[in-house]
């Protein structure tokens, strides 16, 4: 693969990467504004104000890992693509031999 197509695919896996990550941390920032929104009147409640933050919590704690876990894997992906973009020509994937079978 000629070093500007390489160059290319590298500024478009980097651009695709920053997009998802800004994307999700946008959206896991509203869905938490919107979980607080949901949650605020409970707090008037008196009794059932403790029990509800619990479960807010609880909530939080699981959107959060939820989110987070897109980002590690968006760059987990991200490493991924680099490595193999970063391999020399004769050691890329399309270079290895056809390993179907023929039966």
């Amino acid at each position: 693969m000629q070093p500007d197509t390489l160059h290319q695919l590298r500024g478009a896996v980097e651009l695709a990467t920053d997009a998802v990550d800004v994307t999700v941390s946008r959206i896991a920032d509203a869905h938490q504004t919107i979980v607080r929104q949901v949650y605020a009147p409970f707090a008037l409640l008196g009794p059932l104000a403790g029990p509800v933050r619990v479960v807010e919590q609880i909530q939080s704690t699981i959107t959060c890992q939820v989110y987070q876990t897109i980002l590690t894997v968006n760059q987990a992906l991200t490493r991924g693509a680099l490595t193999v973009l970063d391999q020399p020509a004769d050691r890329t994937p399309l270079a290895w031999p056809d390993r179907r079978r023929i039966d």
